[in-house]
Order: structure tokens, then sequence, then C-alpha cells
């Protein structure tokens, strides 16, 4: 009974199928000419009795049935696999194109990588001429440098030799002014001697005295004696005629106490009584003013303060005193510039003759005088000069310190 049922559900599925094909096959038949109408309608009938026997072989063999069912499943896993394999193939296809442009991609990265090392050892090129270059400008650089070295320690050498001439031309400049200070002095000197109207001059010294006090000292008693003496040299300077019995110095209080001030300190002092102005012959007062300096040594034993040329014309006693008397004013003014207050000059009168008449003699065509200190001097000391004639033609006869 199941045999049958299975046979008559294969028959209809048969039918259908069948009568699917003869329906396409009658249509066909339509189409085509008379004369192939009958060996169509004998391939369908041949075709007929070949799906019944085959449905009948199927319904009486076992096998056969199972195999048809095995035949139908095989041919959905088929149309399964069939499926799968387009979508494989759609994505196999996906792939390959995105291999092909990952492809395109590598030879774009490439070429640019093969761009990006060219440049790279371009680069490297550009670097090594850069560090050339920087090491010969960094040798540049150290030769220059040097050199700015060099410049700088000449431009030193120059500024201490340019310091060295200013100094040089400032001294030169003040014994300059000093000539010019003691030329106007000897004019106005000269001039106040001529018409013998001025009888004191302006900052003249009047009384000058080396003080050193003891600690419990004040210096009053000193100062007094200092400012009597310098009233007695007024009187007699400005009232020659006249008892020094009154008191014709004036000098303010400030410099009073300037001189007993340093005199505390318990140093040597040299203090200078002098004239605030010009005084005339016959007046009766005068203002003064003190000059306080620390006692130092201006000479030393020896030290030459000036020489001169006894040129050859000059051979009678008069020029040679006029020459020696020049030569020791310039001894006295360069021992002032050094230092020395006192104008007082100390010599030996007997060695002096005997060089002028040496120089009176002569047979050499000129001779060569220096001055020189005999003794060392400090500032308020007189001035002990000597003069001596280099290379001297009178020998062992003439003192060494004068011939």
């Amino acid at each position: 009974m199941l045999a049958l049922l299975l046979l008559g559900g294969v028959l209809a599925v048969m039918g259908d199928r069948l009568g699917t094909r003869i329906g396409k096959a009658r249509l066909s038949l339509l189409r085509m000419r008379p004369r192939r109408t009958a060996m169509v309608v004998t391939a369908v009938t041949g075709s007929l009795i070949a799906a019944l026997s085959f449905a009948l072989l199927i319904a009486i063999n076992d096998r056969w049935r199972r195999g048809l069912f095995e035949l139908v499943r095989i041919e959905q896993s088929l149309q399964t696999s069939r499926d799968d394999l387009v979508a494989t193939r759609m994505t196999l296809e996906s792939v390959q194109d995105n291999l092909a442009a990952s492809r395109k991609a590598f030879l774009e990265a490439k070429h640019r990588r093969s761009q990006a090392e060219a440049q790279v050892r371009e680069l490297r090129g550009r670097t090594d001429m850069l560090q050339a270059q920087t090491q010969e400008l960094q040798q540049t650089v150290h030769v220059l440098e040097g050199q700015r070295q060099q410049l700088w320690n000449e431009q030193a050498v120059l500024l201490g030799e340019m310091r060295r001439r200013d100094q040089q031309l400032d001294g030169l400049q003040e014994q300059i002014n000093s000539q010019v200070n003691v030329l106007r002095n000897l004019r106005r000197s000269i001039t106040a001697l001529r018409r013998g109207d001025v009888a004191i001059g302006h900052s003249e010294s009047l009384a000058m005295a080396k003080v050193t006090l003891p600690a419990d000292n004040d210096g009053a008693e000193a100062v007094d004696s200092l400012l009597n003496q310098a009233n007695r040299v007024a009187y007699e300077r400005l009232l020659p005629d006249r008892t020094p019995n009154q008191q014709i110095l004036y000098i303010p209080t400030s410099e009073v106490e300037k001189i007993t001030t340093a005199l505390r300190t318990g140093e040597d002092w040299i203090v200078i009584i002098r004239s605030a102005n010009n005084v005339l012959l016959g007046e009766e007062s005068l203002v003064a003013f003190a000059d306080v300096r620390r006692s130092r040594q201006v000479l030393a034993t020896g030290q030459v303060l000036a020489s001169t040329v006894v040129e050859e014309n000059e051979r009678s006693l008069e020029a040679v005193n006029q020459r020696l008397t020049l030569l020791l004013a310039t001894a006295r003014n360069q021992a002032g510039q050094l230092g020395s207050l006192n104008r007082e000059v100390v010599f030996d009168n007997e060695a002096l003759g005997v060089l002028v008449q040496g120089l009176v003699d002569r047979t050499t065509p000129r001779a060569t005088l220096e001055a020189f200190s005999t003794e060392d001097s400090e500032t308020a000391d007189p001035l002990h000069l000597g003069i001596r004639w280099l290379n001297s033609p009178l020998g062992d006869a003439s003192d060494p310190d004068h011939g």
C-alpha cells in the first residue's frame, strides 16, 4: 500500500513535469514545420513510455527510490554549494580587486620610497657639502677670532702707549704751566720792584717751619710762634722803619684750626704762612692763609736737577757767570716742582770760584755742566747744590763734585 502511494506521488510529480514538458513541446511543434511533426510525436511518445518505465522501476525497487531522494538532496546541496561558490567567487573577485588595489598601492608606495630614498641621498649629499662648508667656516672663524684677539692685544698695547704718552704730555704741560707761572711771577716781581710799590706779593711765603708735635701737645704754642715770625717779616717788609710792636698780620680762625688739626696727627708737617694778596709798601695790615703739607723727601744725594752747555764763544767771566746763574735758577725751579718749598740755595763758593776760573781758561770749545743735589732734602730743607763739569780737563786738581 505504501509502495503504491509512493508510486502515485512519483507519478504525479513526473506527470506534472511531463505535462509541463509536453506543453512546451506542443508549443514547439506548433512552430515547427508540418514535415517534422510525425518525428516529434514519436519522440514524445518514446519519452513518455521511458518515464513510466522509470517510475514503475522506482516504485518496485527500494534502492532506486532511496537513490532518487538522495539525488534530490544532493541536487539541493549542490545548488547550495553552487550558491556558496558564487559567493566565494564574488569574495575572491573582491579579494582580487583588493589585492590589485594593494599591489597598485604597494607599487605607488615603492615608487614613493624610491623617490624618498633619492631625496635622502640628495639630502645626504647636501648635508655632507654643508658639513664641509661648516668645517671650513669654523676654521675661518677660528682664524678670525685669533686675528681679533691679536687686534685686541695690539689695541691694548696702543692704548697703554697712548696713556703713557698722555701722562708724559700732562707732565710736560704741567712743567710748561709751572714755567709760565714762574715767568709771570718773575715779570710781576720785576715790575713791582721797578715801581717800588709791591712789598709782598700774592701767595708769598712769610714764615715756614717743619713741625712735629708729641701726642700730649695741642700745637697752640707752635702755631703762635709761627704767626709771630710771619708778623715780624711783614713788619720788616711793609714798615721797615718801625719796631714790630703790634699785630699787623691777620689770619682767619679756620686757617688756624686747619693747622692744629693737621698737627694733632703726630706726623711731620710743613706749615707755611702766605700772603693772601699783593701788599704795598707802607700798608699796616695784611691777610694771610696757611699752607699745610706733609713733610717728605723730595731730593736724593746726587740727583741731577738741571744741565747746560757753555758754548765756545762764552769764555768771558761775565758770560760764564750768567750761564751758571741760569743753571742755578733752573735747578732751584726744578727742585720747587719736585716739592721743595725752601727757596734758600746753599753751595760751595770756593769750589764754584775754581769752576768759574776753569771755564774761563778752558781749552775745549764747549763745556757741559750739571747741577745736582749734594744732600738728601725734604720739603722744607734748604737746597744744597753742586755743579760739575762733565769730562772736565782739569783732572784731579778740581773737586769731583764741582769741576
